[in-house]
């Protein structure tokens, strides 16, 4: 987001020629007074930090089979069973995504092709109450948890990101007002400002774990931790006696 003041140019016109221009003294005049003033760049900074409001679950339902069909018949039944339980897991809400089949064929040219199916599925909660015990019990139907992250809900995103553009506007005046003194002058106004932010933190996905690889129908476990939301503040500023 950015903002620009700009001192507007007087327009004046020319009814002679019946056209509007702006006045070369008028500029002149507009530069003359920039050029009394002492200009002074400086980055202002603000962070704001917050928990994260957001546990998401990735799966991936795969299987192989000598028929394409069959192994697209095991995928959408792993993925049906799994959706079934999350229509019963209160506040945990799902997407069903990418569908993929291929063919794999072995070395020797004689060898039969087996087919590969495989979907990937989303499912996300405010916390980890319902959403963990859910990812254990597709764990332990055979899907495999490709990633398990905290987040911040894009509501949340747009409330800190303002949050954070505020500090580090407060900053930037702040910076401006400290040194202006150190100059032994005083802030006339801010000549330009734009304001930008970083990009959220995302936590690395823990790695896969199949079904399979587990003695027990015990869930993961995930620790939400605070996240750092920052903006800059880049400003140009007038100074004088």
């Amino acid at each position: 987001m950015t903002f620009s003041f700009r001192r507007a140019a007087r327009i004046i016109p020319l009814v002679a020629l019946g056209t509007l221009a702006v006045s070369p003294v008028s500029i002149a005049a507009e530069n003359d007074a920039e050029a009394r003033y002492t200009k002074l760049d400086i980055t202002g900074t603000g962070t704001i930090q917050a928990p994260p409001d957001q546990l998401t679950a990735r799966f991936r339902a795969e299987s192989r089979d000598t028929s394409a069909a069959a192994a697209q018949q095991s995928v959408n039944t792993q993925v049906h069973k799994a959706t079934d339980l999350a229509e019963k897991a209160k506040g945990v809400t799902y997407a069903v995504l990418h569908y993929s089949v291929s063919e794999l064929r072995g070395e020797k040219d004689k060898t039969p092709p087996s087919w590969s199916a495989s979907q990937t599925m989303t499912f996300t909660a405010t916390d980890g109450k319902s959403l963990l015990p859910l990812t254990g019990q597709l764990q332990a139907n055979g899907l495999l948890l490709e990633g398990l992250e905290w987040s911040l809900s894009p509501d949340k995103q747009k409330t800190l990101f303002l949050e954070a553009e505020k500090a580090a506007v407060t900053d930037a005046k702040k910076q401006a007002e400290t040194l202006a003194a150190t100059l032994g002058l005083k802030v006339v106004r801010f000549s330009t400002i734009s304001v930008s932010g970083s990009s959220f933190p995302r936590p690395v996905f823990m790695a896969a774990m199949a079904a399979r690889s587990m003695d027990s129908v015990t869930p993961p476990s995930s620790t939400a931790e605070t996240q750092n939301v920052n903006a800059t503040a880049n400003a140009t500023v007038l100074l004088a006696p």
